[in-house]
């Protein structure tokens, strides 16, 4: 008699809660990783395809810990694309060290110089090791290039959008309106730093919007909300250039109007009062998130400490995380690894 227990076990199985688990369909995930006061924004896409968005401080603690956030939290085990902003060394000081942890496949920036007048010190060695980790094959990025990457079928379509790159921006459409919010514009000194040729991206997945701007400044933000406006709103703002106040220019987040920010901060830098202002004068704002309780100020010019992951000096290298519903209509922010997930709709 042929026996039928295999059979009946797959039965079994297939009906399992763990089964039913695993045929769930997997939406995008975003990581904002603690390199405190540095910058590493790891997505994963419905796809399991991953991009990082920085890099973080040389030495190996930031490599270290974008290391065990893509191999332990996201399960990767190759980065797919990394994506550096600007050339100073808290945002791709790590490259050469992470790749020796990581694959990495692919490598994008604003454009290599020949000498960078804001860290002569640093960057001669800095970006030979930005040429070892990247074996000479980076992209260079210009406003309007779209990283490419892989669609799920069923899903909604996912899409990593250049808004700006070495101080240019994307092109305004003919017969675009004026956008009326940035005649608010205060102008500010010209930054002749690597920050005003920061790259800066828009993600979106279906209805979610995503905007993280590397450390682009005040003048070069304008550019991208006038004399039309190239983002659209967003319902995720990380604010640019950690928090700091010769950037987050009020016309943007006026215009972006998020619904949720996230500060990639340090314990004594960024999240700046004037920053925190705005934010919260935003008129759709639900939530601020802080990697770290700016040790500067008070209690009352930090978010709530429960939105906060690593609440003073002792660092524990916490990070937040922020997971899109497979349908992109709903998103949820967990903060630190005991953090309690709060979720948010996306807009309509």
């Amino acid at each position: 008699m042929t026996c039928r227990w295999p059979l009946v076990a797959l039965a079994v199985l297939a009906l399992s809660p763990l089964a039913a688990a695993a045929e769930k369909p997997r939406g995008l995930d975003i990581y904002f990783i603690d390199t405190e006061g540095g910058a590493a924004t790891l997505i994963v896409t419905p796809a399991g395809e991953s991009v990082l968005i920085d890099c973080g401080n040389p030495g190996p603690r930031d490599a270290d810990r974008i290391h065990k956030a893509a191999a332990e939290l996201a399960g990767l085990k190759a980065i797919d694309h990394l994506a550096i902003t600007h050339w100073h060394t808290d945002h791709y000081g790590s490259a050469e060290k992470l790749s020796t942890l990581i694959p990495i496949h692919n490598f994008y920036d604003r454009g290599i110089p020949d000498k960078l007048e804001d860290d002569p010190k640093n960057f001669p060695t800095l970006i030979q090791a930005w040429k070892v980790a990247s074996k000479g094959k980076s992209k260079t990025l210009r406003p309007g290039d779209e990283i490419p990457l892989k669609q799920t079928t069923g899903a909604p379509t996912v899409k990593l959008l250049c808004l700006c790159a070495a101080s240019e921006v994307l092109p305004n459409k003919p017969g675009a309106p004026e956008n009326l919010v940035a005649r608010d514009h205060k102008p500010q000194p010209e930054d002749k730093s690597d920050n005003a040729k920061s790259l800066g991206f828009l993600l979106s997945y279906g209805g979610f919007r995503f905007l993280d701007l590397g450390d682009l400044t005040w003048n070069i933000e304008y550019k991208l909300v006038h004399p039309s406006d190239k983002i659209g709103l967003v319902d995720v703002y990380q604010t640019t250039h950690h928090g700091l106040d010769i950037s987050n220019n009020p016309v943007v987040i006026n215009t972006v109007r998020p619904r949720v920010a996230v500060f990639n901060n340090g314990p004594e830098k960024g999240c700046m009062p004037a920053v925190t202002a705005a934010l919260r004068r935003s008129p759709e704002i639900k939530a601020i998130y802080q990697l770290h309780r700016n040790l500067k100020v008070g209690s009352q010019e930090n978010t709530d400490p429960d939105y906060i992951a690593n609440a003073d000096e002792k660092c524990q290298g916490e990070g937040i995380k922020l997971s899109v519903a497979a349908d992109g209509k709903s998103y949820t922010v967990t903060v630190g690894s005991q953090g309690k997930p709060k979720t948010y709709e996306t807009r309509k």
